[in-house]
């Protein structure tokens, strides 16, 4: 008898153990009614009307502020870099009237729907024309099958599963993801017709490479860019050549649509980001004149969550932009890259 106590003692532990899970999944089970679908937020506001967004998580619930500006949006936690107009109206239209279906109003399991104290959820707060919340909302974890997200309001402890996607609207695409105004900025650095394009100089260093569009047919007559067939590209400095279009091509298209990845503070100077005496620079000339320029100064580090890439300004205005090196590297090409296969 006294050889099998150690083995009794086991199955009692293990039987306790047993026990003791099957009661927290009834008690969970009981915490958790019928799903019914319901508004989860009940608040009443017009997208419209809405005047500022702030996200945020944990202490810090602004890390973000997006404020209306005229007819636009700007970054106040960017330098009031302009946001993106279509993200902003994602999200609000994510929120409005935001449908869940219920699944506890028990407070000590907030936490297994990451709603907790202990899960930092992410705070969005809607603020209308008088400045004042109109909306707020907590998100916590992702459903298990990734379709949705447990949400509930401030000061409510009624947990929702939206089918939303209302984190994607946040760029929130991980359970790690912590709110960035990264994602709500307007990052085209420079949009335009690439049949537009009639001149590229591309200055790098002491080296110089200009390269002119030729029309190889009459256009249609009223100022529409000719066909892509219709024209050839001529090498005009340091010397005259004729250039591989496709090659060039791949230039001009990446020119007609810039996109940068982040942007920096506009307000140290040029010098700091090495922009002042930038050794790569393109000039780009269009067809009605116009020009548009582009510096590349000093590499940005991928160091405490930063985007990498190099610094870059524009002739268009006084902006930081953040591209990446690849998007540069297509625009940078040397003379051999961009002559006729042999």
């Amino acid at each position: 008898m006294t050889r099998n106590r150690p083995l009794t003692i086991l199955a009692l532990a293990a039987a306790l153990l047993l026990v003791v899970s099957v009661a927290q999944r009834m008690l969970h089970r009981r915490a958790v009614t019928s799903p019914a679908t319901a508004t989860v937020v009940a608040a009443d506001f017009d997208p419209a009307d809405v005047n500022r967004i702030t996200v945020g998580a944990e202490a810090d619930t602004a890390t973000v502020v997006i404020e209306r500006l005229g007819g636009g949006w700007v970054t106040r936690t960017a330098w009031d870099h302009p946001a993106d107009p279509r993200k902003i109206q994602e999200l609000l239209a994510a929120m409005d009237s935001l449908q869940g279906d219920f699944r506890s109003d028990e407070a000590a399991i907030l936490d297994d729907y990451g709603l907790g104290p202990r899960s930092a959820p992410v705070e969005v707060t809607l603020f209308g024309k008088d400045w004042q919340p109109v909306c707020a909302l907590l998100l916590g974890k992702r459903a298990d099958d990734g379709a949705g997200v447990f949400v509930r309001a401030p000061g409510s402890n009624a947990v929702y599963l939206a089918r939303t996607e209302v984190r994607g609207k946040l760029g929130l695409w991980s359970p790690e993801s912590r709110p960035e105004s990264r994602h709500f900025l307007d990052l085209s650095v420079f949009k335009t017709d690439a049949a537009g394009i009639r001149r590229i100089a591309l200055h790098q260093g002491d080296k110089t490479l200009v390269m002119e569009k030729v029309l190889t047919a009459a256009g249609p007559g009223d100022g529409a860019a000719p066909p892509p067939q219709d024209w050839e590209w001529t090498l005009t400095a340091p010397s005259r050549r004729a250039l591989a279009k496709t090659k060039v091509d791949g230039v001009m298209n990446a020119l007609a649509a810039v996109q940068a990845a982040d942007v920096a503070d506009p307000g140290v100077g040029m010098d700091r980001y090495g922009l002042w005496k930038a050794e790569r620079r393109v000039e780009v000339t269009m067809a009605d004149g116009s020009t548009f320029e582009l510096r590349v100064g000093d590499a940005r580090p991928a160091t405490g969550g930063a985007q990498e890439g190099r610094y870059c300004m524009t002739s268009l205005d006084r902006k930081i932009w953040v591209i990446r090196d690849f998007k540069i590297e297509q625009i940078f090409k040397k003379l051999e890259d961009l002559l006729p296969d042999a």
